[in-house]
């Protein structure tokens, strides 16, 4: 039997957060393209509450205008947003309120959290 041994923090780590409202702190933020060439800001997103603690992707799009906009007032940076230009200079280091979610397993792949949204 062959397999990827694990250490117990990456065990831990790998473990799904329950639904529900957690603080955060966005620890990376890069411009980049999604693979639609689309502009994007991809985070790396640390969530904690009680104990837990994950750190979690996420990607801010113009195509998801809701959760761009709501992720930009939870960081102070609503008049950037209303400007029509957010930078992840804008968001790196930001600290606020979201709502983790599960998703369902799919393609193989198991379910895994998801950030839903940032609170406000």
């Amino acid at each position: 039997m062959h397999f990827q041994p694990r250490t117990e923090k990456e065990i831990e780590e790998r473990q799904l957060l329950p639904r529900g409202e957690y603080a955060f702190h966005i620890i990376e933020a890069t411009e980049t393209t999604s693979l639609a060439g689309n502009p994007m800001i991809e985070m790396r997103v640390s969530v904690t509450k009680n104990g837990y603690a994950r750190v979690l992707p996420d990607y801010i799009l113009p195509q998801r205008p809701a959760k761009s906009r709501n992720c930009c007032i939870a960081c102070n940076v609503e008049d950037k947003y209303l400007s029509g230009s957010v930078t992840d200079h804008d968001l790196l280091g930001k600290r606020g309120k979201l709502r983790v979610g599960v998703e369902r397993a799919k393609s193989g792949y198991p379910q895994r959290n998801v950030i839903v949204d940032y609170l406000f």
